[in-house]
């Protein structure tokens, strides 16, 4: 069934109206005919409504509402992605495969083994581009919310945020081993944190001196296993984790 999130003035009693984008692609691209059904997720309440296409008009297409759901989809813990700035098409990847494993934010960090250097016009083209592929894969993995892209920042700033924010921790080829890895994840879901930050280096890793940094203010270097992973694989595996862990 496809998903589409909808602004909850679109309902009205038992009945969503749709126009616009989602009207053309519900009517134009998908090609769904009446009596078929979508689920429509609102916005600001993550409200899942299971509805049956009722008619089309001129500019809308009218669903009627068969089944609501207020159960939440997301995981019991926050977690932004902080990645490090790759190249387009690998960050791409990370954006929608972070979306599907449950990822709430992320943050692309200019960090300083960055390959890619992006003045702030073209990283705001780019990031109406990625917030597009978050809103994509946010609907395709039925999330109950449509998770943000931000804006590019530097390292000193995602650092400085992420501490506000709740826990950070680092996946560090020279972390110690798996053990301090186990207790320093199960710590976190033991103390309920509400928010984790995850950092992920570039193609390059992580500068010393940016670890250092992140040490400093209380971030906590993990390790993911005796292999180096790619900085797309990276992410993956650690919200894999992390779901393992935090979810019931």
């Amino acid at each position: 069934m496809n998903q589409f999130f909808i602004d909850t003035a679109s309902v009205s009693g038992n009945r969503i109206s749709l126009t616009g984008g989602k009207l053309n692609h519900i009517k134009n691209v998908l090609r769904l005919r009446t009596g078929e059904k979508v689920s429509l997720v609102t916005e600001d309440t993550g409200i899942t409504y299971t509805c049956s296409i009722e008619e089309y008009r001129d500019d809308t297409v009218i669903c009627l509402i068969e089944d609501m759901q207020s159960e939440s989809r997301e995981l019991p813990v926050r977690v932004v992605l902080y990645q490090g700035l790759p190249k387009s098409d690998k960050f791409e990847f990370v954006i929608q495969k972070a979306v599907e494993m449950g990822a709430v934010r992320i943050v692309p960090v200019q960090m300083k083994r960055s390959v890619v250097k992006l003045t702030k016009e073209k990283a705001e083209k780019k990031r109406s581009r990625w917030q597009a592929i978050a809103d994509y894969a946010a609907s395709q993995s039925k999330r109950s919310i449509k998770p943000e892209v931000g804006e590019v920042i530097t390292f000193d700033e995602a650092i400085k945020i992420a501490g506000a924010e709740g826990e950070v921790i680092i996946p560090y080829e020279l972390a110690e081993g798996m053990e301090e890895t186990r207790h320093i994840l199960n710590e976190l879901k033991g103390k309920k944190t509400e928010t984790v930050s995850v950092f992920i280096g570039p193609e390059g890793g992580f500068d010393e001196t940016e670890v250092n940094l992140a040490r400093e203010a209380g971030a906590h270097t993990i390790t993911l296993g005796r292999r180096i992973l790619r900085t797309e694989t990276a992410p993956i595996a650690i919200l894999a984790w992390l779901t393992y862990i935090f979810e019931e």
